[in-house]
C-alpha cells in the first residue's frame, strides 16, 4: 500500500477514535497494522498514544515542563510586574489549549486543564492584585467580572459546560457580593427576592435553549437548582446570619424543589438530557 493511501485510512481511524465511533483498542489495533513504522506517533509527541507507547521525548518533555511550572510558581512573588502580568496569560493559554485539544479524544483532562486554567487566571490575578498593593475592592472585582466574561465567551464558542459552570459562578459571586454591600442586614425574605427569580429565569433559559443545545440547557438548569439554595448560602457564608429556624427552612426548600421537580419530570429531563 503507497504512502498516501495508509495516510488516508489512518486519519480516518484517528476521525474514529476522535469521534468514539470505535473501541480504543479498536483504533490501536488498526493503527498498528496499518502505521507500520509508527509513524504517526513521532509527529504526535503529545499524545496518549505516544504515553503508552513510553516515548522518552513525551515523558522528558512533560517531566521538564512541570518542573518549569512549579518554579515559575513557587517564584512568582519574586517577579517583577511586567513578567507576572506575562506569565498569567501564557499559564492560562497553555491550559486552554490544552482543554480545546482534548474536548473530544479525553474530554476529563479537558475539562480538568479548562478548570486549572481558569483557576491560575484568578487566583494568580488576586495575588498580583494583593503583593502590589491594589485596591481589592476595586480591582478584585474588575477581575472576577472580566474572568467571568472570559469564560462564559469561550464555553459558548466551544461548548465547554465547565467553563460555563464557572463563567456563571462568577457572576454569582459578584451579584451576591454587591448586594451583600447594599443590604447588609436583608433578612431571609428579601434574600428570596434576591435569589429566586434569578433561579427561575435560568431554569426559563433551559427550556427555551433545550431545541439548539442540550449541554446548555444541561447548564442552565442545574445552575438554576443551585441559585435556589443560594438564599440560604448567602444568608450563613456572607451576613453570618442563621435563624432558629434554619434547619426547617431549608428543609421546606429542598421538599418544595423535590416536588417540583417530580411533577415536572417529563419536561425538564427532555430539556437536559443528552
Amino acid at each position: 500500500m503507497n504512502q498516501d493511501k495508509r495516510g488516508v485510512i489512518l486519519d480516518e481511524i484517528e476521525y474514529w477514535r476522535e469521534n468514539r465511533l470505535l473501541p480504543a483498542h479498536y483504533c490501536d489495533f488498526l493503527m498498528n497494522l496499518y502505521d507500520v513504522n509508527q509513524e504517526r506517533g513521532d509527529k504526535k509527541v503529545l499524545s496518549m498514544q505516544s504515553f503508552k507507547q513510553g516515548n522518552i521525548r513525551t515523558w522528558m518533555f512533560t517531566f521538564l515542563m512541570l518542573c518549569f511550572i512549579c518554579m515559575v510558581l513557587l517564584y512568582f512573588t519574586t517577579f517583577p510586574i511586567l513578567v507576572q502580568l506575562v506569565c498569567v496569560p501564557v499559564f492560562t493559554a497553555l491550559c486552554y489549549t490544552g482543554g480545546i485539544r482534548w474536548r473530544k479524544r479525553n474530554p476529563i483532562a479537558s475539562s480538568f486543564l479548562l478548570a486549572v486554567g481558569s483557576m491560575l487566571m484568578l487566583g494568580l490575578g488576586i495575588l498580583v492584585i494583593r503583593q502590589h498593593g491594589l485596591d481589592p475592592s476595586f480591582w478584585i472585582t474588575v477581575l472576577v467580572l472580566g474572568c467571568g466574561l472570559i469564560w462564559c465567551i469561550m464555553g459558548y464558542v466551544i461548548s465547554s459546560p465547565v467553563l460555563l459552570y464557572i463563567g456563571f459562578g462568577a457572576f454569582v459571586l459578584l451579584y451576591a457580593g454587591f448586594f451583600a454591600r447594599v443590604n447588609p442586614e436583608a433578612s431571609w425574605l428579601v434574600l428570596q427576592g434576591l435569589w429566586l427569580p434569578l433561579s427561575l429565569l435560568l431554569v426559563w433559559f433551559s427550556w427555551l435553549v433545550h431545541h439548539r443545545g442540550k449541554k446548555l440547557a444541561a447548564v442552565y438548569f442545574t445552575s438554576g437548582i443551585a441559585i435556589w439554595f443560594m438564599p440560604e448560602v448567602d444568608e450563613v457564608l456572607l451576613r453570618g446570619q442563621m435563624p432558629d429556624i434554619f434547619a426547617a427552612l431549608c428543609v421546606t426548600k429542598i421538599a418544595l424543589a423535590c416536588i417540583l421537580l417530580f411533577i415536572l419530570r417529563k419536561k425538564w429531563i427532555v430539556w437536559v438530557a443528552a
